[in-house]
């Protein structure tokens, strides 16, 4: 399957969301309640992911993947938030944010320290989906050339990394 085909397939779906109104209801609400989980500190996008999934099994495979996507996507940015107008990052992602946004915001600069992360972020997830469009059939090609071997050296490598972290 070359790029074209990919796209062709990626924009089908994403026009396929767009026009089934319960479908843009789940991914609006989804994303709004990541926002939420986000900028709450301590309520990470891994949190909000891992309890929506019990949420998501009487679902279809589409709608359950666009709220999972939108849960994840919303808390990433929802951290964001908390960096920026009390200098306490919802998320680890959002730590970096905090170093910029809160001085800005102290500055009465909030709101366009807050346009600045919506946008940044709004282009890192379109780059983001078209890297994930371009790579993912590379990468799965890879990863069924896995044996065993390969299974138990990345195996190995993750406690080695965990034993030296600790």
């Amino acid at each position: 399957m070359d790029i074209g085909q990919q796209f062709g397939i990626f924009f089908s779906n994403i026009l396929s969301i767009v026009t089934n109104p319960s479908l843009l209801i789940i991914l609006f609400g989804s994303t709004l309640m990541g926002i939420i989980f986000g900028a709450l500190p301590g309520l990470t996008a891994t949190l909000g992911v891992a309890l929506l999934t019990t949420l998501t099994y009487s679902m279809s495979t589409q709608g359950a993947m666009v709220a999972l996507m939108g849960i994840y996507v919303g808390a990433v940015y929802g951290g964001s938030y908390g960096s920026i107008m009390i200098n306490i990052p919802g998320t680890a992602s959002a730590a970096a944010t905090a170093l910029d946004g809160y001085p800005m915001a102290l500055r009465g600069e909030a709101g366009k320290a807050l346009g600045l992360t919506t946008t940044a972020s709004a282009i890192g997830t379109f780059v983001g989906m078209m890297f994930v469009v371009i790579f993912t059939p590379l990468i799965a090609a890879l990863a069924l050339q896995f044996t065993s071997f390969e299974f138990f050296l990345l195996a190995f490598f993750g406690i080695i990394i965990s034993g030296s972290i600790s």
